[in-house]
């Protein structure tokens, strides 16, 4: 039997066709391996122990131990008390606003998203009852666009480096709530960011500072955290670290212990980052351009 002319012709073009889709695929993957390979991580969380920070007259963190010692092999078990808003700490919406979200309650898609920071420490350091304005957002918007869908905002006012030092925190190193002293954010600011979905179709899942409370200290109505927690976006206070991140380009991820119907819990907090290495970038780089080399020999040999 004779064989069709052009067959040969056609399976040739089909292999060259299938070769550069590959090819387009395994680019478009490999142009991605500094964000795949060069990733690091940044703990946001203070560790838990009997000197946590705890708002004035709350009990502190305790633990006692269970058992520890050696039986035929190690064992250690410890019992600890603490309150729900101890050290670094997620404020679920029904904390101040009736009949919203409780820890367990928050959908577990928004304790994950694109992070940003605003950052306010040049007011702090003239003034330590300073606060996030709305003004504030909207110049940092005018220099790093729109606030991303789904974002966990956090404020670096720059306090954070006195956690631990009740005093220094605080503002007092007693319990009377009428002396404290620390940043936080305006109502104003807090109104901006529970519109922002209205205005924009993005949403605003989490608010972080790295002071104890949202409001700043001589407040008393706690505004803010109302403002906020009736639109069903949560807080995290005493976050740590902040000093670590970038502006913008990390992504979050939100860790609460899952108490039913809790106001607030203990809560780990990832912030995850690229990485721009000169290895990472150098690997990818090189990997790109051998393989483009080694396909484009092999094309030629089908063409």
């Amino acid at each position: 039997a004779k064989a069709q002319p052009g067959v040969g012709v056609y399976a040739s073009q089909v292999a060259s066709k299938t070769m550069l889709i590959t090819l387009a695929i395994f680019c478009a993957i490999v142009a991605n391996i500094p964000g795949i390979l060069g990733v690091k991580y940044v703990d946001l969380g203070h560790s838990v122990s009997e000197v946590s920070m705890v708002w004035p007259g709350t009990s502190p963190f305790t633990s006692e131990t269970v058992k520890i010692g050696s039986m035929g092999f190690w064992y250690e078990s410890y019992r600890f008390c603490m309150a729900e808003h101890t050290g670094t700490h997620l404020d679920a919406p029904s904390h101040f606003a009736e009949g919203k979200w409780s820890v367990d309650q928050i959908p577990i898609t928004h304790l994950m998203g694109p992070g940003v920071v605003v950052d306010i420490q040049s007011k702090v350091e003239n003034n330590p009852i300073a606060e996030l304005t709305s003004d504030d957002l909207m110049a940092w918007m005018d220099e790093h666009g729109p606030l991303p869908d789904g974002v966990i905002l956090f404020v670096r006012t720059g306090w954070g480096n006195r956690y631990g030092n009740k005093t220094a925190y605080f503002g007092t190193d007693t319990n009377d709530t009428s002396k404290l002293i620390f940043p936080g954010i305006n109502p104003g600011a807090a109104q901006l960011l529970i519109g922002y979905e209205a205005a924009t179709g993005r949403r605003v899942f989490g608010v972080g500072v790295d002071t104890p409370s949202l409001d700043y200290g001589p407040s008393t109505l706690f505004t803010s955290h109302v403002e906020l927690f009736t639109a069903n976006i949560y807080g995290l206070e005493n976050v740590a670290n902040l000093e670590k991140l970038p502006i913008t380009g990390f992504h979050v991820t939100v860790m609460p212990m899952k108490i039913r119907g809790g106001s607030g819990a203990p809560v780990r907090i990832l912030a995850t980052l690229p990485d721009h290495s000169a290895t990472s970038q150098a690997i990818a780089h090189a990997s790109l351009l051998y393989f483009m080399a080694a396909s484009f020999s092999l094309l030629c040999g089908y063409l």
